[in-house]
């Protein structure tokens, strides 16, 4: 009994690590998906954030912070070249790691550019992941956002 207990118990414990990466993932789609219904509505701001004359880009992208959580921010990119942050999340999950730190830019009625590494693409893979398990964030130029939750 003390064998099953230990095992159920382990199982129990990688099953809620899992549903907290999975809840991390979800709320990144959600930014995402938001950032790109800003963009194609034109949104130039609010009260809170302040707001922009002419709308250039709704971006998201990821960083490590210096206590290796990974942190993402949605900002609006002012035709100005001025930054409205509007939305910031951590994941405060302890090992939990990036394979490829990302920056999306959805233009206004038009598709995104996306940067995997730096580097950009015309679509490609974010990985967002930790032992039990991982979310994988497919993006591309035309917007489209595709995320695996394995």
């Amino acid at each position: 009994m003390v064998i099953a207990l230990a095992i159920g118990v382990t199982n129990y414990l990688r099953f809620l690590d899992q549903q907290r990466l999975h809840q991390s993932g979800a709320i990144i789609e959600a930014m995402l998906k938001d950032a790109r219904t800003k963009a194609q509505n034109g949104f130039l701001g609010n009260e809170e954030i302040g707001f922009c004359g002419k709308l250039g880009a709704v971006e998201v992208f990821s960083t490590t912070t210096a206590e290796e959580k990974i942190a993402l921010t949605a900002q609006l990119l002012c035709s100005d070249n001025s930054l409205l942050i509007y939305d910031s999340y951590l994941v405060s999950q302890d090992g939990v790691v990036i394979d490829s730190h990302f920056k999306i830019s959805f233009l206004p009625l038009r598709g995104a550019t996306v940067s995997l590494a730096g580097n950009a693409v015309a679509s490609g893979s974010a990985t967002l992941s930790r032992d039990s398990g991982e979310v994988i964030f497919n993006l591309d130029q035309g917007g489209a956002i595709d995320v695996k939750y394995q």
